[in-house]
């Protein structure tokens, strides 16, 4: 799934640069967890071969600041509620799923984007599927990346 995580860290670089205005994504790790503390959004794709799911995580000032970029806030303006930074957030991952699709879209033609759905807390690994982390930094800023798949699934 290592070309699948690499994808998705496109996706994200082309959603920062051009939808929040953040420069700059570097990738610090890659793993198999994510941080049990942090939140986020994430969305599940289904194709002919299965369903995965892709997400965004990360502690509450960082969601704060991606929710923020993506309205043309700024640092100094006042914090979102818990209900707007979700939702903004939940955006940012539909944008990212997006721009995820249409890298992928030669190999899986036939992908359809599920509904973003905001948490707190980790991703758990099961039985059935495994998780695939990207740490990254941007802006002074540190948040995940995560790539949810079944398990033994041939990459596309």
């Amino acid at each position: 799934m290592s070309s699948w995580l690499g994808d998705l860290e496109t996706a994200f670089e082309e959603t920062a640069r051009g939808a929040l205005g953040v420069d700059g994504v570097q990738v610090v790790l890659r793993g198999d967890h994510a941080r049990p503390v942090w939140q986020g959004a994430y969305l599940g794709l289904v194709g002919p071969e299965g369903a995965l799911q892709i997400g965004i995580a990360a502690e509450e000032p960082v969601c704060q600041a991606l929710a923020k970029g993506l309205l043309g806030m700024g640092p100094a303006d006042d914090a979102l509620s818990a209900s707007e930074m979700a939702d903004a957030v939940c955006e940012i991952v539909n944008i990212v799923a997006g721009a995820f699709k249409g890298r992928v879209r030669d190999r899986v033609p036939q992908l359809t984007m599920g509904l973003p759905t905001f948490f707190h807390g980790g991703v758990q690994e099961t039985a059935h599927t495994a998780v695939k982390v990207a740490e990254i930094r941007f802006g002074g800023m540190d948040a995940a990346l995560l790539l949810i798949h079944p398990r033994g699934v041939p990459e596309a």
